[in-house]
Formats: structure tokens, sequence, C-alpha cells
């Protein structure tokens, strides 16, 4: 009885956890996104509708998860690939993301949202521009982790979060019982954060 309590009050640090995450996420991002989508409407721009459709997949996937404590990375992989292609519309130029990742890998899950959690912190602290594009490299290890690295141009008075995200991914992996679920590594022109998958 007492192990069913446990694993209940975790299930319970796991859900408030992750509403944490998301209320942290949510609002700017719509926020600048609905800016991104009025701007190309009115320049007419010939991605302004499927932007509105990636929008809409983005939350809807989002929303669709809301009780999941892990996903399968395909899963994780199509709701990023949704956010990538709203933010490439946010910056176009500024922006090159390269992705490979060993399709056998799919299967295994991660923590919910924890792969775009860490692609938005890169968004979050890096400067980005045509001249000066943000260069974000996913790909996984040979011991069955993905890992997000990228160049490091730091925003001037940016604001700071403090890592929040980070943070609670590690605890999330705590709450799961599993050491090492975020390893972060910096040297002084990138940032890499690896994420371990869970089989």
């Amino acid at each position: 009885l007492l192990q069913i309590e446990k694993e209940q009050i975790q299930k319970e640090n796991y859900k408030s956890q992750l509403q944490a995450l998301r209320a942290q996420i949510d609002p700017h991002f719509l926020f600048n996104s609905l800016n991104t989508l009025r701007s190309m409407v009115r320049q007419q721009h010939p991605n302004s509708e499927q932007f509105v459709m990636s929008l809409s997949d983005f939350y809807r996937q989002t929303l669709k998860h809301h009780e999941n404590t892990t996903l399968p990375l395909a899963e994780e992989l199509a709701v990023l690939q949704s956010y990538l292609f709203l933010m490439k519309n946010r910056s176009e130029e500024a922006i090159d993301v390269h992705l490979s990742i060993d399709e056998s890998l799919h299967s295994f899950h991660l923590p919910t949202l924890a792969l775009q959690v860490v692609v938005e912190n890169c968004f979050k602290h890096n400067s980005m521009t045509s001249k000066m594009p943000l260069r974000i490299d996913i790909s996984n290890t040979d011991d069955h982790y993905i890992v997000v690295r990228n160049n490091i141009q730091p925003k001037i008075g940016g604001e700071d979060t403090s890592g929040y995200g980070l943070e609670l991914l590690k605890k999330r992996y705590e709450l799961m019982n599993i050491q090492k679920g975020v390893i972060v590594e910096e040297i002084p022109d990138q940032f890499s954060v690896k994420l371990k998958l869970i089989s």
C-alpha cells in the first residue's frame, strides 16, 4: 500500500512539473507566433497557410500528450518538426538546423516535450542573424542519448531564465529513478545537452 501511495505521489509530482513547464513555454511562444503570422499574412507570404497548420499541429500535439509521462522519440520528433517550422519562418536565414537520428531509436522514449524544451532553450539564450546564424545539431550517441548542440552567441541584455527548463527536466528524470538523464556540457564556442533515451 505504501508503495502504491509513493507511486501516486510521484505521478502527481510529475504532472505538476509538466504543467509548470508548459506554463513557462506557452504564453510567449503563442504571442510571438501570432505576431509572425500577422506579418506573413500582410506580406502574403506563401508559407502563411502552412504556418497556421504547423501552429495548430504543435498545440494539438502538446494538448494530446497532456497526461503522458514519456513519449516515443518518433512523436517527440514530430512535435519538434512543427516547432522548428514555426521558428524558421520567424527567423528564416538566421537558423541552421541539422537533424540526424537513427530510425532504429524511434521507439525509445523521452520525457514528454523534453526535446522541444531543450531546442527552445537554444533560441532563448542566443542571438541570431543571417550573417551569424544560430546552428543547432540534433543527433544520437552510441550509448542511447539524444544530443542537442548549438553555437554560443549570447543575447545582449537577454532574459535570465537561469536554466529553469533544464532543471525541471533533470527533476523529471529523477522522478522516474533515472540517473544522468540530462548531461550539460559547455566549451568556449559550443553548448550541448544530452537527453537519455528510455527503453
